[in-house]
């Protein structure tokens, strides 16, 4: 797959410096490409779906960033949207899996249609099934997150996390982060780092379940040939997959996930200025209680992160009823505070983009969150001014 795709890289290789070597660059043009159903002229570029989200990885994070939002009312035009689906007690739905896929190959019908509009500055997000399905089922929207500063979360040393754990709040100060135990693929126990509710330890494995359940690409790491697909959806089980002696049996390698993951490590957060009256505030306020600047690698460098990649309840109004591991409904990780400019209204912001501004986003916490959100909200106007540019420059 490395010799298909050098001549795109080549081509790509202006926007990546030189010493992020051949592997970010080659990366990059995975993460750009665009996949086909299988089977294909060009194999190696075959396997999207039966059903799936997007075509490519950047549909999703353009330019390794966060969803998109229109800035006008009415059609969002979103991009990097997502309707999560369960059934009422929370595990995966029988007949349409983890997720509503909104696309499918040539001849298949997709599960359904995605309408998000922007109404009085609320995001509205509704999904219209085109079979109704026998088993009753639940919708909760996500957006995708910025990759910036993702591969740092790995890096963070696992005593690091394990020590700012207070399951029971014995110190009293209110906030009882916990660290969410996982099971890895091989069947070890690892302390979770990503996505919303830090229900997977790594970033491999992140990439791994994101192209199958978006893209519908099976890897060694999640071995989904129809992706999302369930026992019940008998003609998505009848179509062709792209599964390859060349890619380990699968759709995509261990190899081309290293390659992915080699460009998102190129994707770095801004440096923040710890310095700054803004980081002051944050201190003040409370923010930094969770959103923990700086956490340790395992060797010991200081990385900037803003989290503490524990989890924590945020109160019964941001619970979640799809289950997630052992993390509770109302729990949620610590989100890592990057690539947070508003980028002219086409940002939203909290795993479900129901704050339309950081300010919003922050008058939204609750449960363990409250006291900060009470600190800013109670706030001098310069104070919180001072605090909503230091975050908006993350």
């Amino acid at each position: 797959m490395r010799s298909g795709i050098f001549v795109l890289a080549m081509a790509l290789s202006a926007t990546v410096t030189q010493a992020d070597g051949l592997d970010a660059i080659i990366g990059k043009a995975l993460f750009e490409r665009e996949w086909v159903g299988a089977p294909a002229s060009t194999d190696s570029a075959d396997g999207l779906g039966p059903l799936f989200n997007g075509r490519s990885c950047a549909s999703c994070h353009h330019a390794g960033g966060p969803a998109r939002f229109g800035s006008n009312e009415g059609n969002a035009g979103i991009s990097g949207l997502a309707v999560r689906v369960a059934q009422p007690d929370g595990t995966a739905h029988p007949g349409l899996g983890r997720q509503i896929q909104d696309g499918a190959v040539a001849g298949l019908v997709a599960e359904g249609s995605i309408n998000a509009r922007l109404i009085a500055g609320e995001l509205v997000v509704s999904t219209r099934l085109l079979n109704a399905p026998t088993v009753p089922a639940i919708f909760e929207t996500r957006v995708a997150p910025s990759l910036r500063g993702t591969a740092a979360l790995g890096q963070i040393a696992n005593a690091a996390i394990l020590s700012r754990a207070d399951p029971d709040d014995h110190d009293g100060d209110g906030i009882s982060g916990r660290p969410h135990v996982v099971l890895d693929p091989d069947g070890g126990r690892s302390v979770g780092r990503y996505g919303s509710k830090a229900s997977v330890e790594s970033l491999m494995n992140q990439m791994a379940d994101a192209a199958a359940l978006d893209l519908g690409l099976s890897s060694p790491l999640a071995r989904l040939p129809w992706g999302d697909c369930t026992r019940q959806q008998i003609d998505c089980l009848t179509r062709p997959t792209g599964r390859s002696h060349r890619s380990e049996g699968e759709e995509l390698s261990v190899e081309v996930l290293r390659l992915l993951a080699s460009y998102v490590e190129t994707l770095e957060a801004r440096p923040a200025d710890l310095k700054s009256e803004g980081f002051r505030q944050f201190e003040a306020m409370g923010c930094a209680v969770c959103h923990v600047p700086v956490m340790p690698a395992e060797d010991g460098t200081p990385l900037q992160v803003f989290s503490d990649l524990l989890l924590h309840d945020m109160g019964r109004a941001r619970s979640s009823v799809i289950r997630e591991g052992s993390a509770a409904p109302a729990e949620w990780r610590t989100a890592p505070l990057r690539d947070l400019a508003p980028a002219s209204g086409a940002r939203r912001y909290l795993h479900d983009g129901k704050a339309a501004t950081l300010a919003d986003a922050i008058a939204l916490h609750g449960g363990e969150a409250e006291s900060a959100r009470r600190a800013f909200l109670d706030g001098q106007g310069r104070e919180q001014r001072l605090l909503l540019e230091f975050l908006s420059r993350l």
